[in-house]
């Protein structure tokens, strides 16, 4: 059964574990998920694509098919994909120096969006690109690399509404781990062709044809 506030205390002890600095090595290859969606049948395919930096060549695309067993609740998305998406992760054959996550990092109540718990429980570096933010913020101008910050309720700086692509909506950029918010802006400017960064798009590609006919 589910129990919002076990949950909301998991993410509070994984929220620990966080480590918000510098990556300690040149970035090679890089790495997308995202999730698609039989909700007939009640399951979850989870994907992740692995690509050579800064070519953004794919040279690896896992994925793994889950059954569907928590429903969507925000705040909480990390128990609903993040098993599955550390099962695909874990069965790379190679290791992306950088994983980009469909979802917050820590612009999140309690630090904890799903590129931060993919952060913490793997301990790999993430960034997480959401479509939509925690936190309201103004919206940057339209030229591409245009920002404004995005802060908690604390008023620290949590992320970025960061656009990526001149005159398209921004996305919500946060660090997830083991990652500083500068590296992050750098390597998601550079690894957006269109709006979403191409790991997560090249990802959701994937998972959006896993369910279909």
């Amino acid at each position: 059964m589910w129990d919002s506030k076990k949950a909301a205390c998991v993410q509070s002890r994984l929220a620990l574990r966080l480590e918000l600095a510098p990556l300690s090595a040149d970035v090679e290859l890089v790495a997308g998920v995202d999730c698609g969606y039989d909700l007939t049948g009640k399951r979850l395919g989870a994907v992740v694509t692995v690509l050579t930096y800064p070519a953004l060549e794919t040279i690896e695309t896992v994925y793994r098919e889950c059954p569907l067993r928590i429903p969507y609740i925000p705040g909480y998305l990390n128990f609903r994909e993040g098993p599955a998406l550390i099962k695909a992760w874990l069965d790379l054959k190679v290791r992306p120096d950088v994983t980009f996550v469909d979802g917050n990092g820590i612009a999140h109540p309690r630090s904890m969006g799903l590129a931060s718990y993919l952060g913490a429980v793997l301990g790999i570096s993430t960034i997480g690109c959401a479509k939509n933010p925690f936190y309201r913020c103004p919206l940057p101008d339209r030229r591409r690399g245009a920002s404004t910050p995005v802060t908690d309720p604390q008023g620290r700086k949590v992320g970025l509404c960061l656009r990526t692509r001149a005159g398209v909506k921004p996305v919500y950029m946060s660090p997830g781990n083991r990652i500083d918010l500068a590296q992050a802006v750098e390597l998601t400017l550079t690894c957006s062709r269109t709006r979403i960064p191409e790991p997560i798009r090249r990802a959701h590609q994937t998972a959006g044809g896993l369910f279909r006919d």
